[in-house]
């Protein structure tokens, strides 16, 4: 004779990074949580009126949330809010770059798999987010974290075609192959290849090593934020092997802003 294993019960803290309606009136709650990664869960009823819970269980909120765990979607339940960012929710362009990250943070985390770190710099990015006026480098710092951490930190240092050192110089980035590449070398394998001048890359090593304080005050001309964006972004891609629906959001929110 078999039993049934009891649901288990606990709680957590997470971020908010995914809601999407189910039924008449509740939620399906995706979270990134430091100890057991990705949580998705249906929050009952808390679509309705006076929910108890609907209002901590929204977008890009800090929370505490006790988790009943199943076979298929857990239970969520008692949700108190720890940090609500209310100041990226009235800004357009810092939610849209919050949703960006918060997205790349669930692509990059995984249902019971521990990773305090990432959740450490989701929260850290996020709280910079708010008060920060150079967003966009807070942006790529958080790309480059998130790949170290994940442990494909680009090569920046040696040729990944010849392994040889790089000279300072206008170079190249090959996503695919995960790093720079010589403008002298010849790929033996055709691979799209990215701009990256000498400006661009001191950029790339200067994040590569900062902490959170220094990407804040950091400046870079246009082109080569440009430059740095379209390298990180292309490397995140090749990692996940897709791009982000948040990503046309942020890109629309900055050119109207350019615009302005």
């Amino acid at each position: 004779m078999t039993t049934k294993r009891r649901p288990i019960t606990y709680t957590t803290e997470g971020v908010v990074v995914r809601i999407s309606n189910l039924g008449e009136a509740d939620r399906i709650i995706t979270l990134v949580t430091p100890i057991h990664g990705l949580v998705r869960g249906v929050a009952k009823a808390s679509r309705k009126p006076g929910s108890k819970i609907g209002g901590h269980l929204d977008m890009l909120k800090h929370v505490s949330v006790s988790v009943r765990e199943t076979s298929t979607l857990h239970g969520l339940s008692q949700a108190s809010t720890l940090n609500g960012f209310r100041k990226l929710r009235d800004d357009l362009e810092r939610f849209s770059r919050a949703s960006y990250i918060s997205e790349i943070s669930e692509q990059f985390s995984v249902e019971n798999g521990s990773n305090q770190p990432l959740f450490r710099l989701l929260l850290s990015v996020l709280e910079a987010l708010e008060t920060t006026t150079n967003t966009d480098m807070i942006t790529r710092f958080f790309e480059m974290r998130l790949l170290q951490l994940s442990g494909f930190q680009p090569e920046m240092s040696r040729c990944v075609e010849t392994g040889i050192e790089l000279k300072p110089a206008n170079h190249l980035y090959s996503a695919e192959r995960g790093g720079l590449l010589s403008n002298q070398a010849k790929p033996v394998i055709e691979t799209a290849l990215l701009p990256a001048s000498l400006n661009t890359i001191k950029l790339l090593r200067f994040l590569s090593k900062a902490k959170l304080m220094n990407a804040k005050v950091i400046k870079a001309g246009e082109e080569e934020k440009r430059q740095l964006s379209r390298i990180l972004r292309a490397q995140i891609h090749y990692v996940l092997d897709r791009g982000l629906r948040s990503e046309a959001f942020m890109d629309e929110v900055r050119s109207k802003k350019t615009e302005t």
